[in-house]
């Protein structure tokens, strides 16, 4: 059982760092949120959600932050790992830091994808963005959001 789930490690792995399959580029950004509305923030509400957001207009991470990305199967399907460069882990690492118990919303081509709750500063240079999306959706999202 512990070789399956190595061989399984390894071959996401793999498919990380050999995203060859390009699609169109994919505008990704990260943002800060509120579960209450203020001024100066939008609100949104994530596919799958009934619960709004309320998202600044500062975008805190984007694209030109992202190393590589890929898709993994995560539990509730598929997800999107995401590897940060240097200074887009230590950007992320102070954001989340900062976000400690509100929503930090992720958002490509202008669509909220996702706004989960920060419980704790993010170390490691790595993110997992689950949604409602499928394979499909998420390897076109992936393939798009790093650079080529």
């Amino acid at each position: 059982m512990k070789k399956i789930l190595i061989l399984a490690f390894v071959a996401a792995l793999a498919g990380c760092a050999t995203a060859g399959n390009r699609t169109a580029p994919v505008t990704l950004e990260f943002r800060s949120g509120s579960q209450s509305p203020a001024p100066g923030l939008t609100k949104m509400t994530a596919p799958g959600s009934e619960s709004p957001v309320y998202i600044s207009e500062q975008i805190v991470l984007s694209n030109a932050d992202v190393e590589s990305a890929c898709v993994v199967s995560g539990e509730s399907g598929p997800q999107i790992e995401i590897v940060f460069t240097e200074e887009g882990a230590k950007r992320f690492s102070t954001v989340t830091e900062q976000n400690i118990m509100n929503p930090l919303a992720i958002l490509v081509d202008g669509q909220l994808l996702s706004a989960p709750i920060v419980r704790e500063r993010i170390t490691g240079g790595k993110a997992l963005i689950s949604g409602s999306f499928g394979k499909a959706e998420a390897e076109r999202i992936a393939n798009g959001i790093a650079p080529k």
